[in-house]
């Protein structure tokens, strides 16, 4: 996160290992991550074209690693995630702000548990099961690809530094590690 997120330091000290139950991971046909959330919250596509994502490991969900993002880390992480700022709004609707637009991901935000919290904690968050947070969604592109070639060595730093914050090491293997081929 540190290598994206300049503005503020604190953009990059990670916080709690969190999960999000029923949401599945996977490297989808653009070659690079995407997530699944669970039947009662898909549309369009990821209702008619998500059959060949399989279940995230035996938990059925998506471990991730939460950060406090200023808001102007926030927009550069858009910047690389290909958010559409200009897509139309979407009334009544908690969890999407927009449409995704032409936009690569859109953003979400849902209910995460927390799974352990981290020395980086600040003490107002500290004692919280649940918490709010944003999830970049691709919801057009639902379908298992293959990881592009420059995405793998990525993937296999972070996974390392998942694992060494908490993240479930089996979890990792068997889910990221399902996609990514190990890099040397």
């Amino acid at each position: 996160m540190s290598t994206r997120c300049q503005k503020s330091s604190s953009s990059s000290i990670p916080l709690a290992i969190a999960f999000l139950p029923k949401w599945r991971w996977f490297i989808c046909t653009a070659g690079y991550a995407n997530v699944l959330p669970p039947r009662h919250l898909r549309i369009n596509k990821q209702c008619s074209e998500s059959a060949s994502v399989p279940e995230s490991g035996l938990q059925d969900g998506v471990y991730g690693v939460l950060y406090d993002m200023h808001p102007d880390d926030e927009v550069i992480l858009d910047g690389y995630e290909g958010v559409d700022h200009s897509a139309p709004m979407i009334r009544g609707c908690g969890i999407r702000e927009r449409e995704q637009g032409g936009g690569d991901y859109n953003k979400w935000v849902c209910t995460a548990f927390i799974e352990r919290w981290l020395d980086g904690a600040g003490e107002e968050q500290r004692g919280k099961e649940e918490v709010e947070v944003l999830v970049y969604v691709d919801e057009e592109r639902v379908c298992v690809g293959g990881p592009k070639e420059e995405y793998v060595p990525r993937m296999n730093r972070a996974m390392r530094e998942c694992v060494g914050l908490g993240v479930d090491a089996k979890w990792v293997k068997d889910v990221i590690g399902g996609f990514i081929p190990e890099y040397p």
